[in-house]
């Protein structure tokens, strides 16, 4: 019988390989970038079109290749990071496989030109779905160009598979920021379609090219992290839990400079913030772990993001605790304070004192037509934190089918008596009812306000919001991602009151802001809007959610916001007034009830 096993030709190898190497256009960028660090390269140069598909550039100013050599790159498992078995263990370079090149090779048209310092003269290199078809001489400044075009054109189905153009830009993006964090000593440029996307110019450290990236905005809600222990040290920086995320946080771990997605360092993270983030918050943070070659495995899987630890738990243990302890140091955790100022509010007196035992509370009334407080300056004014709306007047019937008349009769003693509102501990409302108590969760039920006012502006269902023009503009620089989402959301934000403008670069000019805007940082809120907008090319609603979500999320009055009586009045006859009052946007619960039959029962009385 004939022997049915054979080895595989070069071309078909590289074939293989290049399905888990270049996983698209982000995965060759990535490939050539670390190909121009590991040479030494200060400054590198990237130009995309067609999202990379039609072709990538990058050049470097490194140490470049002789004519054998820029031939050479292209053989399948040749290297220049490695010469033997043992060298594994002391990897202090991005690549060592030997299999890039002739992997984006097998599936792209390939031109390389390149030249060692001192040089007269240079190298060009150009081939085709991995054969080589021309060398000659070239004319070049030491260092190296590699262009990648028609990727993917003898393998359609892999073109097929591509994501929309911005999608894979992002990708890129992304990619290429990673680098512009970890070594910021590398002047680095992005252009798209022959516009420049990217511009950074070298940093003395991570900290400051974060910054440069995310937009200095950021620099008082970051904090340096060093910590060290035996011969791991981790290095860079973790943001403040207050700007953590929903989704699509900055998030950057590194070993030894290379980054790496791991299971065990993101949950070390988290597990160092501890109880300062709820469960669906994302932090934003850049760390570098440092180690001997010895303690960590990188050769687990061809694109490298994959690594494995000698001693994991210590691994764990020494990013937790330098999240932790960088916390600590700068006094985020919050403080257990008794004073008169967590009793039940009654009075709205923002003197300090506190009336127990509130008698003179106003009635619970249904302001029709009107849900503002006029002459009031305090944290909720229905006209401020959440956008102007008109308390509708009909009924409602619960999901268990028992009616709820809108809104002030809700809570209201139907016995003549007024309604007394009590805040406790600053969080919850509790107002008599006559079949019990009310308890309501002020931040959830001023989430659930803000987000349907928030959603009928921009789904278009009532006018554009009112806008707000500030005295001062504010420029705003947005980080890549950021200006990205801005593109797709410009004229949902202006439905919603924003008036932003485009500047040069990466800048904007906020000029005005919804009308009765909180006292918050408007650029900050900016920043939120745009940083928690689901990536890629996502549809209108996807974006309005997005939108809606966060700003009631941000502007929302919180848990420790003292109200005063109008103001707890006002926000249960919004809350009451909504489509959905039961949750907020995230599910939570706005309010619960306990009747008296309850407490009767918990009593004994029954």
């Amino acid at each position: 019988m004939p022997s049915r096993i054979r080895i595989l030709s070069e071309a078909l190898a590289n074939r293989i390989a290049a399905g888990e190497v270049v996983e698209g256009p982000h995965s060759v960028v990535k490939e050539l970038v670390e190909n121009a660090i590991d040479a030494g390269a200060d400054v590198i140069s990237i130009d995309i079109k067609g999202a990379g598909s039609d072709l990538i550039r990058v050049a470097d100013n490194g140490v470049g290749m002789n004519s054998d050599d820029a031939l050479a790159a292209f053989d399948r498992f040749a290297t220049s990071k490695i010469l033997s078995e043992n060298d594994l263990e002391t990897i202090d370079t991005l690549g060592f496989r030997g299999e890039a090149l002739p992997s984006i090779a097998s599936v792209s048209r390939v031109r390389l030109v390149t030249c060692e310092p001192g040089s007269s003269e240079g190298s060009e290199v150009t081939l085709l779905g991995g054969t080589v078809k021309d060398v000659r001489p070239a004319g070049r400044a030491h260092g190296t160009t590699m262009e990648i075009s028609s990727l993917f054109f003898n393998t359609p189905a892999r073109r097929k598979f591509l994501k929309s153009d911005r999608v894979e830009l992002r990708k890129i993006l992304d990619s290429v920021t990673e680098y512009a964090i970890l070594y910021p000593h590398i002047r680095l440029e992005l252009a798209v379609d022959g516009k420049s996307v990217l511009t950074l110019l070298p940093a003395p450290g991570i900290l400051e090219r974060t910054l440069e990236v995310l937009g200095s905005a950021r620099a008082g809600e970051v904090f340096p992290v060093l910590h060290a222990d035996g011969p791991y040290t981790v290095d860079g920086l973790i943001g403040k839990p207050s700007i953590a995320r929903t989704r699509g946080a900055f998030q950057l771990l590194a070993i030894n400079g290379r980054p790496v997605k791991s299971r065990l360092l993101s949950a070390a993270v988290r597990t160092g913030y501890g109880e300062l983030l709820p469960r669906n918050r994302h932090p934003i943070f850049a760390l570098v772990i440092s180690v001997d070659g010895r303690f960590v495995d990188a050769n687990v899987h061809p694109t490298k993001r994959e690594v494995r630890f000698s001693e994991e738990r210590r691994v764990f243990a020494l990013v937790e605790n330098a999240v932790r302890n960088t916390l600590m140091e700068h006094d985020v955790a919050p403080t257990l304070t008794v004073s008169a100022d967590c009793a039940p509010s009654g009075s709205g007196d923002r003197s300090g004192a506190t009336n127990h035992a509130p008698s003179g509370a106003g009635s619970y009334e249904s302001r029709k037509g009107s849900g503002e407080i006029p002459g009031t300056h305090l944290p909720l004014r229905t006209g401020e934190l959440s956008f102007p709306s008109t308390v509708r007047e009909r009924t409602r019937a619960l999901e268990d089918g028992s009616d709820i008349r809108q809104p002030g009769q809700l809570t209201s003693l139907e016995t003549g008596e007024q309604a007394k509102f009590w805040q406790l501990h600053r969080t919850y409302i509790f107002v008599q009812t006559r079949e019990g108590v009310l308890i309501v969760d002020q931040h959830a039920a001023h989430e659930r306000v803000i987000y349907e006012q928030a959603r009928r502006r921009l789904s278009g269902t009532v006018e554009t919001g009112p806008s707000q023009q500030l005295l001062f503009p504010i420029a705003v620089e947005l980080s890549p991602a950021e200006l990205e989402s801005f593109k797709n959301a410009d004229s949902l934000l202006t439905r919603l009151g924003f008036s932003v403008r485009s500047m040069s670069g990466r800048t904007v000019l906020l000029e005005a802001v919804p009308g009765a805007f909180p006292k918050l940082a408007h650029d900050r809120i900016l920043h939120d809007l745009l940083a928690e907008m689901p990536s890629g090319k996502p549809a209108d609603r996807d974006i309005i959610e997005s939108i809606a979500t966060t700003m009631a999320c941000k502007t929302a009055i919180k848990a420790g916001d003292a109200l005063a009586q109008e103001e707890m009045r006002a926000l249960l006859d919004q809350l009451f007034a909504t489509e959905l009052p039961y949750s907020c946007p995230h599910g939570r619960p706005t309010f619960m009830r306990m009747t008296l039959d309850e407490l009767h029962k918990r009593f004994g009385r029954t």
